[in-house]
């Protein structure tokens, strides 16, 4: 049980940090686009794996990483379709707009698998 609460909190934390960092990168810095959300997504990937590498001195398990791509990704997937419903309120998105949405979205759990692959996260593992 303790192990899914701890999943719970990373992905949490992760997707924290993504509004955060999002928030500093689109407003404060005037950086925008797909390069922010690759930079974002893969900072936030790598920093999970990391804390996670160094808090549990272990890899993650399979239905661990299961676990915090679905929590992660899901919870993402309905900021983003928010982020659309809003947008497709004052004027509805054209197909092309949809892809972006969709292509910055996947950014965030892609690069969270990326990282939690078991090759990756064994270089993150204290020595």
């Amino acid at each position: 049980m303790s192990a899914q609460i701890a999943i719970r909190y990373y992905a949490l934390s992760g997707i924290a940090v993504a509004v955060l960092l999002n928030v500093v990168l689109r407003a404060v810095i005037r950086v925008g686009g797909l390069p922010a959300n690759l930079l974002v997504a893969a900072l936030i990937g790598a920093g999970m794996a990391f804390c996670f590498a160094r808090i549990v001195r272990r890899e993650a398990t399979t239905g661990e990483r299961w676990r915090l791509l679905a929590i992660y990704g899901g919870t993402l997937a309905l900021f983003y379709a928010w982020l659309v419903g809003m947008a497709a309120w004052k004027n509805p998105p054209s197909p092309a707009a949809l892809l972006l949405y969709l292509l910055n979205y996947l950014c965030y759990p892609l690069a969270a698998w990326w990282f939690f692959r078991p090759t990756v996260m064994s270089r993150f593992l204290p020595r």
